[in-house]
């Protein structure tokens, strides 16, 4: 995916965009910056002003709980805003960093509300968006709360490679997966110790190899079945809404 257009490419997987809608989305994108990685893009607390558009690298939100524990909020992949879920709140209650080197495109929150005013593709768009950031959360809760950890971390794994090949080509043989074992047990509520044994027998199982920056699937098959797979909470239709959307454009003068 191009950083130049990468969340046109995003709202494109719910509809397809006039050029109007398309400039109004590159504008959103014009003050590309690289970010290092372990940048801070907020911390909890701080004024909800500037919303992120994820060009390229991968980024998480996080609280830590009184006890010091770290609680993984949020994956986010190229395409993604950074801070949706949050925008209409005074103050974030999370903390965003960058989890490797990317490149980053900051807009006023307010700019949400002049995308929705202006294009009702774009607000159903955004609304989508929210949709399955919810839907993912919601999921990854109810297999951390009812799945053993080998599920736990097949599951994952297997939703981190159907969320990257909606925006790039991806290998199963050579997955993206910057994602260390002390930050997969925070995402997944497991200690550092007990995902590394996990791992350790899915690689003896042939299920999946961890290495240092990717992972490795001999057999993708197999995977949907360790993890007991439904993709549905992933799909980007969005059925009825289209067709109203044709029906009014169509009327329109």
């Amino acid at each position: 995916m191009s950083s130049v257009n990468s969340l046109q490419a995003a709202m494109s997987r719910f509809f397809d965009l006039e050029d109007d809608e398309r400039r109004l989305l590159e504008r959103l994108e014009r003050r590309p910056i690289s970010a290092v990685k372990g940048l801070t893009l907020w911390a909890p607390e701080d004024r909800v002003e500037t919303l992120f558009i994820l060009q390229s690298g991968w980024v998480c939100t996080f609280r830590d709980t009184v006890e010091g524990e770290r609680q993984i909020i949020e994956l986010l992949l190229p395409g993604d805003i950074i801070g949706l879920r949050e925008f209409t709140f005074h103050h974030h209650a999370s903390e965003a960093r960058m989890i490797t080197p990317g490149t980053i495109s900051g807009f006023p929150h307010q700019e949400v509300v002049d995308l929705v005013l202006a294009s009702p593709s774009l607000a159903i768009a955004l609304f989508a968006a929210i949709a399955r950031q919810e839907a993912l959360l919601t999921e990854r809760m109810l297999v951390t709360l009812r799945r053993p950890a080998r599920v736990q971390v097949c599951h994952f794994v297997l939703e981190t490679y159907l969320r990257l090949r909606k925006i790039q080509v991806v290998s199963p043989d050579q997955m993206p997966f910057p994602v260390s074992q002390q930050l997969l047990g925070q995402i997944l509520g497991q200690s550092s110790v007990h995902i590394s044994r996990t791992l350790m027998a899915l690689e003896r199982d042939g299920v999946l190899k961890k290495h240092r920056g990717h992972v490795s699937i001999p057999d993708i098959r197999r995977l949907y079945d360790e993890a007991d797979f439904e993709d549905d909470y992933l799909s980007d239709r969005i059925d009825g809404l289209r067709a109203r959307l044709a029906e009014l454009r169509d009327a329109a003068p």
